[in-house]
């Protein structure tokens, strides 16, 4: 699938010209990524919109708005739910979110095509190991039964349960004692899921070895 990357500037201002502007229009009903660039334009050109003095920026600028939004602290709006989430300070939790992009911090995942970020969790938390889980697009976590809970927050991209059920940035997906599932991460960005488990799984599949 071809993505808008080259237009959705033009598009969030309104510039776009028919019949590439109704041709983005169908692609980003069917189109979670691009609907996602989308969004976040469409935000950057309502805050441009309230200046004492407004202008209709170029299509740059909002180009640049949205590298920076994507930059180390694009994940700043889950700050507070990531928080509560591993019981930790917000203070530590922006430090968490900068060492996303430290590629020495992360190990390889039980998986190819997954890397794990080691969390130290809070007082709350005590006892559960705590993690940030990333998937790379299309990359799939066999099927594994859960002893103990198991919970999830996604932070950006999303995964797709065998089942067919989605999980988006922003949702949770609680996994109880005795439940089982594997999933596959949606094409996109990769995904990054908080996870935290309170006892063991077992994978009932075999596992590919990580490249």
């Amino acid at each position: 699938m071809e993505h808008l990357d080259d237009s959705l500037a033009e598009w969030a201002l309104g510039t776009l010209e028919s019949p590439d502007r109704e041709a983005a229009e169908r692609h980003l009903s069917s189109c979670a990524r691009c609907r996602g660039l989308a969004d976040r334009l469409a935000i950057a050109r309502e805050g441009l919109s309230l200046l004492d003095a407004p202008v209709e920026p170029p299509p740059v600028v909002l180009e640049r708005l949205l590298v920076r939004m994507e930059g180390p602290r694009r994940l700043e709006r889950f700050a507070d739910r990531l928080a509560a989430f591993f019981d930790l300070t917000r203070e530590r939790t922006l430090a968490l979110l900068d060492a996303l992009g430290d590629a020495s911090l992360w190990m390889p995942g039980p998986v190819e095509g997954t890397s794990l970020l080691p969390v130290e969790a809070g007082p709350g938390r005590e006892g559960m190991l705590a993690a940030i889980l990333r998937l790379d697009p299309g990359a799939r976590y066999p099927l594994h039964t859960h002893h103990g809970r198991e919970l999830n927050l996604v932070l950006e991209g999303g995964f797709r349960e065998d089942g067919g059920h989605e999980v988006w940035p922003g949702e949770e997906l609680e996994k109880t004692d005795g439940s089982a599932h594997g999933f596959t991460a949606l094409e996109g960005p990769a995904c990054l899921c908080a996870s935290l488990l309170d006892g063991a799984t077992r994978f009932d599949e075999e596992l590919a070895s990580p490249a």
